[in-house]
C-alpha cells in the first residue's frame, strides 16, 4: 500500500448527485407511485384539493370517503376546528404517501430520487427514513394545528412527502455548506434561497389559491423544514454529521493554511525602500557584531590553547577555564 492509498490522504465525498440508488430510495419511489395511484382509483381523482373531491366526500360518495379516511389529513382530523372534529389520528402516518395532485406526485418522486440517492449515501438508510418520514409526519402534525389560522373558513388538506423533502433538503447546510453549488453560489446559500421560496409560494397558494371548500396546506413544507433544522442540530451535538469535501468538520481539521481561500485577501504592499535600508542596516551590523566576536573568541582560544601546550591547563585560571569550557559547549 502506498502512502496515498492510506484513508487520511483520501480527499472528502462531495455532496453530488452521482451515487448509486439505495434501498430506503427505493423503497420510498415504489411506496409514493403505489400509494398515489391506489388513491387515484380509491378516490377517483387527481385533485384531492378540489370542491367537486370535497362535495363527493361529504354527500358521501363510498370511494371518496373510503379515499378521505385512509390518506387526506385534514385539521379537523387531529383538533377541534370550528366545532368540527372527526377523528382521524392514524393519517399522520398515511397522509405523506399520497401527493394532492398529479403534478405533484411527479415533482416528490424526482425529488425522493435525487436527495435521497444523495443523502441515504451519507446518513445510511435507516437514518435517512427516520429523517424523511419523520419530517413527513411532524410537518402534518404541525400544519394539522397552524392551517386552520391561515386557510380561513376552508379546509386545509395535508398531504404528500413535502415535509420529508425538505427535510431532507435542508440537511445540506449542515453538511456542506461551503460546497460551491450554481454560478459558484455556497450550496448553503443556494438551498436556503430555495427553501425560503417553496414555503413562500406555499403560504400565498394555501391563502390565495384552491377552491371554496379546500385548499392546500400552506405551512407544511416550513415545518419540513424545521424538522431538517432540529435533526441535524442534533446530529451535529452527537457528531453524527457525514465529513465531506465542502463540510464544517473538514474546515475544523485543517490548518489555517490549509483552509480554502487562505490567501485570498493577500495584497502586495508597495516597495518602502527606506524601510527596507533599514532593515538592511541592522542585519549588516548584526552580522559585523557577531565576526567580531567570533574572531574575538578565536583568538582568545589559541591563546589558552598556547598555554595549555607550555605550561599545561593547572596553569589556566578560574575565567580561561570556564571560557574553554563554553567554547566546548559550543563545538558539540
Amino acid at each position: 500500500m502506498g502512502y496515498d492509498d492510506r484513508d487520511y490522504f483520501q480527499s472528502k465525498p462531495r455532496f453530488e448527485f452521482s451515487s448509486g440508488l439505495h434501498g430506503g430510495t427505493k423503497a420510498l419511489m415504489i411506496a409514493l407511485i403505489a400509494a398515489f395511484i391506489g388513491g387515484l382509483v380509491l378516490g377517483d381523482t387527481t385533485e384531492f384539493a378540489s370542491d367537486k373531491f370535497w362535495l363527493a366526500v361529504y354527500l358521501p360518495v363510498d370511494k371518496q370517503q373510503l379515499a378521505y379516511r385512509l390518506f387526506v389529513l385534514a385539521p379537523h382530523n387531529i383538533i377541534p376546528v370550528r366545532e368540527a372534529f372527526e377523528p382521524g389520528h392514524w393519517k399522520l402516518l398515511t397522509h405523506w404517501l399520497v401527493a394532492p395532485t398529479l403534478i405533484s406526485a411527479v415533482v416528490e418522486v424526482i425529488f425522493v430520487y435525487f436527495v435521497g440517492r444523495m443523502i441515504e449515501r451519507l446518513f445510511g438508510t435507516r437514518r435517512f427514513l427516520v429523517l424523511f418520514i419523520g419530517g413527513a409526519v411532524f410537518a402534518g402534525l404541525m400544519a394539522s394545528l397552524a392551517d386552520p389560522w391561515i386557510v380561513g373558513g376552508r379546509i386545509s388538506v395535508i398531504m404528500g412527502a413535502t415535509g420529508g423533502l425538505i427535510a431532507g433538503y435542508m440537511t445540506t447546510v449542515w453538511i456542506a455548506p461551503r460546497q460551491k453549488s450554481v454560478f459558484g453560489w455556497p450550496l448553503r446559500n443556494v438551498v436556503l434561497g430555495v427553501t425560503g421560496a417553496i414555503c413562500l409560494v406555499s403560504v400565498l397558494m394555501g391563502v390565495f389559491g384552491g377552491g371554496e371548500f379546500a385548499a392546500l396546506s400552506p405551512t407544511q413544507p416550513i415545518w419540513g423544514a424545521v424538522f431538517g433544522a432540529g435533526y441535524m442540530l442534533v446530529a451535529r451535538k452527537r457528531g453524527r454529521v457525514p465529513a465531506i469535501a465542502g463540510g464544517f468538520q473538514q474546515d475544523e481539521q485543517l490548518e489555517e493554511w490549509q483552509k480554502q481561500g487562505y490567501l485570498h485577501d493577500y495584497k502586495e504592499s508597495e516597495f518602502d525602500e527606506k524601510k527596507f535600508k533599514a532593515v538592511a542596516d541592522k542585519q549588516r551590523d548584526e552580522e559585523l557584531t557577531n565576526a567580531k566576536q567570533r574572531r574575538g573568541d578565536q583568538e582568545k582560544l589559541d591563546a589558552i590553547l598556547e598555554k595549555i601546550s607550555q605550561s599545561g591547563i593547572s596553569s589556566l585560571t578560574r575565567k580561561e577555564k570556564k571560557f574553554l569550557d563554553e567554547q566546548s559547549k559550543k563545538g558539540k
